[in-house]
């Protein structure tokens, strides 16, 4: 009688069983694999305004945190610039340089990549843009020293200790920071570049339409389809974006629940002139005065 008891319980304790080896453990993977492994994900960094110091350093942050977060498997940098400090747009250059040894790195332009903007933009493994897009002003601007002076109180061991340079030492300095732009250009659209190094140094600015056919850009797509491939490029199918700035620097989401959603691009501002400029060099473009 037990033995024909346990043959009649025997279906539904191997369904027990069955739920307890097979089913549970199932659950309880599919709820902890995207916790424990996260999806992977494109990172997007925003460069908006003229590049200085604190934007370098931002960006450069974002960056570090994309190599080192194993989630993120490549960068997309979208750009509103007009450019700015030419250290500062070198520095930027060569951390995109750094960052595409983990993962690919492509530039998205949006309303303007010029002079500096373009610079970090040339380093990137692929570049997109509007067909109106501005891109270009490849060159130099440099804000001189004042007129060397001699000042009783003041005491140096050299005769420019204080004011840096001779003026055509600058121009100098000028020239060979614009050959370093056009070599970097250069080197970053390699044969896929279809303009001469001269023609380039000219800094016309150009349409993003005008960028393609010059092989400064290697298509015309909007943001969401530079996206799509940067994941191709990083051989991903299903993935997630996320704005890398909240998650370096811990910005809190202005309304609960919502997705971060970055502050507009002010036109004005973007095209607004520069003031007070320090001595320097600058790959920044200048709007022409009507």
């Amino acid at each position: 009688m037990a033995e024909e008891a346990n043959q009649r319980q025997s279906p539904l304790g191997l369904i027990l069983i069955f739920i307890c080896v097979v089913i549970v453990p199932l659950a309880i993977g599919v709820f902890l694999a995207p916790r424990l492994i996260p999806a992977p994900q494109i990172g997007i960094i925003r460069l908006n305004y003229e590049i200085g110091g604190f934007t370098a350093q931002e960006f450069s942050e974002q960056l570090a945190y994309a190599r080192e977060n194993p989630a993120i498997k490549g960068v997309v940098f979208i750009i509103n610039s007009p450019g700015g400090s030419a250290a500062y747009s070198e520095e930027m250059y060569l951390d995109i340089l750094h960052t595409r040894q983990t993962m690919p790195v492509v530039a998205s332009i949006d309303l303007l990549a010029a002079s500096g903007g373009y610079y970090a933009a040339a380093a990137a493994d692929e570049i997109y843009a509007k067909p109106t897009s501005t891109v270009g002003s490849i060159g130099v601007i440099a804000s001189l020293p004042g007129d060397a002076l001699i000042e009783e109180d003041l005491l140096t061991t050299g005769p420019y200790k204080g004011f840096g340079g001779t003026r055509d030492g600058f121009t100098r300095q000028m020239e060979a920071a614009k050959q370093t732009f056009l070599e970097a250009v250069s080197n970053g659209r390699g044969e896929r570049l279809n303009a001469d190094l001269d023609f380039l140094s000219r800094a016309e600015v150009f349409t993003g339409l005008q960028a393609l056919n010059l092989g400064l850009v290697d298509g015309l797509l909007a943001t969401d389809e530079t996206i799509q491939r940067t994941a191709d490029l990083a051989g991903l199918r299903n993935y997630e974006t996320v704005e890398l700035y909240p998650l370096v620097y811990g910005e809190e989401q202005p309304v609960p629940f919502f997705k971060y959603q970055p502050t507009p691009v002010d036109t004005n501002k973007l095209w607004a002139a520069p003031t007070n400029l320090s001595p320097g060099l600058y790959y920044r473009y200048i709007v022409p005065s009507e």
